[in-house]
């Protein structure tokens, strides 16, 4: 806890020396309507209205041409609006001008990036390690496996000290779990997470442990023995897609399967033909991206892979395979932690393997891993290895992460309960992923030289338990005639909804129009799409999508379109409203695009679906018949509202009505800083 203290400690030092924002100029005879301008922008702005804040901010610089605020404000509402390249443009007219602001510099080099379109790949460089020594009262020896949550918080497996230590994403210890009171771990070997809930093999007292990730205790079960449901050291675990738990038995050489809550179904060890078909010291399992179960068969120095009622299918070995310990994907390729060898990598498709055994430390000093117990990766691509004999973990990271800063950005200001004031905040890295897990402590926000080192951060959770979709029709002939049968694929996206879930609808013909506002009523929703009369001229997707994607903006929580379209070549859809335009734009707002094409065929229209909902996060399928149009609903809800809500209580009094007011806001994720700077107008009344 120490470490943490001082690491905010020096966090809140760098926030206090952050760069002067440019404050409002001197607004002289004449120049007054620059300055009126400008606040009507901020508050269109802040209230969605983003063509008319441009105009706004737009109109300010007429009168004043040298007034960078408004310029970048500008900037701001035209990335909002997906129209980055006019963005970057306002920006280097800043930059060209000579304005010496670090902080817009980041800005303008991050939309280059974005334009050009880099992809978050990069090579992995040490990032740090962390020890299990380090922390008083968090001490963790042995490690035997690594897990990184959703949001991004670390959980570290120990076997010595019979513990899970928790890790928040900046590397701060939150949680020492043992098990639970009177029924802790003896010897915990592996552990998966599924479903917000903890799955730990403990390997000396033959239990498997389920925790939640506050680490109570749900239930542990099984016992010493060789029956069903019994083990003797069990070590690997696993969940399958269909809910089924598998656990290595790794001194009774055999696989059970299991129910989640533990009622045995089966168990295996027969690999097949010839002198080693069976099992030998299974130890830890994976379900790879096939659905399949991969069993590090550890004495028989090999990977034996099996379906999912225990069949075997194929091994997997190397001759330099001494003895594999674990199993992890990420991305299409196979980490298999090996004891003796290191961390080894096997990519399916070149059928090539790499090895990871020693590294460059942060002194530049070669580092080797000396027993690998596991691995695993997070969402921003970073590779952890547990080493079990140096008591640690070690931490690779793309290298651009590590030497830029983050990329944080103000979607709006509210002030309706001023002089509260909260903050809607996006704190990305540059690979364009938004960054998850932060701790309110990690925020600063300096308004006019006064400090406020501890925001209040709204609870996300609320939020993310409801979705806002947008369904977009398009309305010809070919989706008219199959609207009588909208439920046979849209029918468990409907009875899935929930009071708190809203969908609209949004016929797009020669215009846009929204023919169901916000509810959750299939019947009427489908009554509109039946009763529309088809338009056969011209079908104007673009705008109808950019509507969506604007009426969406404003929600909390998952947010998607949902494009319905015949599959059709449509020459003039995109015509007004490109597709460039609105994939910027959902990205702008992390909105997911979903396309739902009723065409058999691959054509050009394909294509340009397929693309949109790919570069939004969503997803491309033809229905009626895709398996995935049954899990719409639960897609939508798993594209989470990353946004942070900052709320503090400002000191401008009344007597400040109508002035102006900037503020610095900083970031610290993973000893890396982000900073953004605005302002906004002291209401005129409450």
């Amino acid at each position: 806890m120490k470490l943490k203290i001082l690491k905010l400690l020096a966090f809140f030092f760098l926030s206090l020396v952050s760069l002067k924002s440019d404050e409002l100029p001197d607004f002289r005879m004449g120049k007054e309507p620059a300055r009126a301008n400008f606040k009507k922008g901020l508050l269109q702005l802040n209230n969605y209205q983003y063509g008319a804040a441009k105009e706004s901010f737009m109109a300010s610089l007429t009168v004043m041409e040298e007034f960078h605020l408004s310029r970048k404000m500008l900037s701001d509402a035209y990335y909002l609006t997906g129209e980055w390249q006019e963005s970057l443009n306002e920006l280097e007219i800043i930059e060209r001008r000579g304005v010496s602001n670090q902080i817009w510099k980041n800005r303008a080099e991050v939309l280059r990036l974005k334009i050009a379109g880099i992809g978050k790949k990069d090579v992995l460089t040490f990032f740090k390690q962390i020890s299990g020594d380090a922390n008083r009262g968090f001490r963790f020896r042995h490690p035997t496996d690594a897990l990184v949550d959703p949001i991004g918080n670390l959980y570290v497996l120990s076997f010595e000290t019979s513990n899970i230590i928790k890790f928040d994403p900046n590397g701060f210890p939150v949680g020492n779990f043992k098990g639970g009171l009177g029924r802790t771990f003896e010897g915990p070997m592996f552990f998966t997470l599924h479903k917000d809930i903890l799955y730990v093999s403990d390997f000396a007292s033959d239990r498997v442990f389920k925790l939640s990730q506050s680490g109570r205790l749900i239930e542990r079960f099984g016992e010493k023995g060789i029956g069903p449901g019994q083990f003797h050291g069990p070590s690997g675990v696993a969940v399958s897609q269909n809910d089924h738990l598998y656990i290595s038995d790794s001194s009774n050489n055999r696989i059970q399967k299991f129910t989640l809550d533990g009622k045995f179904l089966l168990e295996f060890s027969k690999t097949g033909k010839g002198p080693n078909d069976r099992l030998s010291f299974p130890s830890g399992l994976a379900i790879g991206e096939n659905g399949l179960l991969y069993v590090a068969d550890k004495e028989n120095k090999r990977i034996c892979i099996f379906d999912d009622e225990g069949n075997f299918i194929r091994q997997i070995s190397h001759p330099n395979m001494q003895k594999p310990r674990s199993i992890k994907f990420y991305e299409n390729r196979m980490y298999v932690a090996d004891e003796a060898n290191g961390l080894m990598i096997y990519s399916p498709i070149q059928e090539k393997w790499t090895r990871i055994s020693t590294f460059r430390d942060a002194s530049g000093e070669y580092v080797k891993i000396l027993r690998p117990y596991s691995s695993t990766y997070d969402y921003t691509g970073s590779l952890y290895t547990v080493d079990y004999d140096r008591h640690r973990v070690d931490i690779f990271a793309p290298k651009n992460s590590l030497t830029s800063n983050l990329n944080v950005f103000v979607e709006r200001i509210e002030l309706n309960q001023f002089p509260s004031v909260s903050i809607f905040v996006r704190v990305k890295n540059r690979s364009n992923q938004d960054l998850t897990g932060i701790s309110r402590e990690a925020f600063r926000v300096t308004e006019n030289s006064s400090v406020f080192p501890l925001l209040g951060m709204a609870n996300m959770k609320e939020f993310n338990n409801q979705i806002s979709t947008s369904i977009v029709f398009e309305n010809s002939p070919k989706v008219k005639e199959i609207s009588p049968n909208l439920d046979s694929f849209l029918g468990n996206f409907f009875s899935s909804l929930t009071k708190k879930d809203k969908v609209e609808v949004v016929r797009a013909g020669k215009d846009s129009e929204k023919v169901y506002d916000f509810g959750t009523s299939p019947l009427d929703i489908y009554a509109r799409i039946r009763k529309s009369v088809p338009e056969t001229e011209f079908i104007n997707l673009g705008k109808s999508v950019y509507q969506a994607i604007s009426d969406l903006t404003p929600e909390l929580g998952p947010r998607a379109v949902v494009l319905l379209v015949s599959g059709d070549v449509l020459p003039n859809a995109f015509n007004q409203y490109s597709v460039l335009r609105n994939i910027q734009f959902a990205n702008a707002h992390s909105i997911p695009i979903i396309v739902l094409s009723l065409g058999s065929q691959e054509n050009e229209m394909s294509t340009l679906y397929r693309d949109m909902a790919v570069r939004t996060g969503g997803v491309y399928l033809k229905v009626p018949g895709s398996q995935e149009e049954t899990e719409l609903y639960n897609f939508i809800k798993s594209k989470k509202d990353n946004r942070y809500i900052l709320s503090y209580k400002s000191k401008a009094g009344a007597e400040l009505a109508g002035k102006f007011i900037d503020y610095d806001l900083s970031v610290f994720f993973r000893e890396i800083i982000g900073k953004s700077q605005g302002g906004y107008f002291v209401p005129e009344s409450n």
